[in-house]
């Protein structure tokens, strides 16, 4: 199909409309794949959970249309009914694509009501996820259910890895041939080596969630067995009070940047020698690519979502989820800047070869086009 004739609807996830995207720092980084493809494609909306207030995104999206929850309803409301109350503007699209698992059932509802292909997409399995951070009964059933309904009757599914893609053949019996692996992309020209940012000594770097699952308490102690050692620590979460007392507790250099624009970012990770990801589990962790792109020695540790993306000692090192081995890695790296260079060079090398934005566009509308051609 000619691209000037497809009008794609994106779905956004059930309770994340564009101004959480920018509380969290994180719009620009969502929102640029799409304002590519819209220039590539006949039309582009965006149909999200949020009010009025999300109008005033209108001139950062560009030629983006905002469908948005005019009814004041609450999200689990307005997942079911969308399909619904936006019904001109999806009779006109042409395919539905979802953005994770939470809310998919409104793309694949909008699907089946107005008799279009959907894909959904997932660069984590929401289910999984609940239940890796301690979630089960009712809730954990209802995900399930929920998660495995959108896989069964989307028309495509776009996952992030290759290991994500077994998992759901395996536990959704969900036919290989229906998914398609477009891993996260990179802006490569806003995350790069920045030779005019020095890097401070002994300085280590955090992006992400403050969680249990990131095992930032690990972390910390680890880091307080490395004398000149510091970390900064970007985003925000439930842990913040407990690691602010752990800090004092370990007597650690900490500082807490809580959540950054996006463009400040990968001036932040420049100026640190080491990036570190110590997380339990990881999907395709968007932070760490970014970080690689940015060229500067990357530690994860040896978990599902991080060893698939680095190479050991090619790309980044990978450790153990002790305090021993992470410590182990940080101070092997603190202590070597050649290997620090050689490693960073290779992961800016990597990322720009599988992660480009350029590279994951052209990947979109060529499995956009098989969608609608299938």
């Amino acid at each position: 199909m000619n691209l000037a004739n497809i009008n794609l609807v994106f779905f956004l996830s059930r309770a994340v409309p564009l101004s959480r995207w920018d509380e969290m720092g994180i719009l620009e980084r969502e929102i640029t794949l799409y304002k590519v493809l819209r220039s590539r494609l006949g039309s582009l909306s965006i149909v999200t959970s949020g009010g009025p207030e999300e109008l005033a995104y209108q001139d950062r999206l560009g030629r983006i249309r905002i469908l948005y929850n005019r009814w004041g309803l609450s999200p689990n409301i307005y997942s079911l009914l969308a399909p619904f109350l936006h019904w001109r503007a999806l009779r006109e699209a042409t395919v539905y694509k979802t953005n994770q698992p939470d809310g998919s059932w409104t793309g694949v509802i909008a699907g089946i009501v107005h008799r279009k292909p959907v894909i959904v997409r997932a660069g984590y399995l929401w289910a999984e996820l609940n239940r890796l951070e301690g979630g089960c009964g009712f809730k954990a059933t209802l995900m399930d259910r929920l998660q495995a309904f959108s896989f069964k009757r989307a028309d495509s599914i776009f996952l992030t890895t290759e290991a994500m893609k077994q998992q759901v053949v395996d536990d959704y019996s969900v036919y290989p041939e229906k998914i398609r692996v477009v891993p996260n992309y990179v802006n490569t020209d806003r995350f790069h080596p920045m030779p005019t940012v020095w890097a401070i000594k002994g300085r280590i770097c955090y992006v992400g969630r403050l969680h249990p699952c990131k095992n930032l308490d690990i972390l910390l102690e680890a880091v307080s067995q490395i004398p000149g050692a510091s970390l900064v620590l970007i985003g925000q979460g439930e842990q913040r009070e407990e690691l602010e007392t752990l800090a004092q507790h370990h007597k650690v250099k900490v500082q807490f940047l809580g959540v950054l624009p996006h463009s400040q970012v990968p001036v932040e990770i420049n100026r640190s020698e080491i990036f570190i990801l110590p997380s339990s589990f990881e999907g395709h962790p968007k932070a760490l690519i970014e970080a690689m792109a940015c060229g500067v020695a990357i530690v994860g540790t040896s978990v599902d979502g991080i060893r698939n993306i680095i190479r050991h000692e090619e790309t980044g090192l990978l450790c153990p989820l002790t305090v021993e081995g992470i410590a182990s890695a940080l101070q092997r790296l603190l202590a070597d800047e050649r290997l620090r260079i050689r490693l960073g060079r290779a992961a800016r090398d990597f990322v720009e070869q599988e992660y480009g934005l350029e590279r994951i566009v052209e990947a979109e509308v060529t499995m956009l086009q098989q969608v609608l051609n299938d």
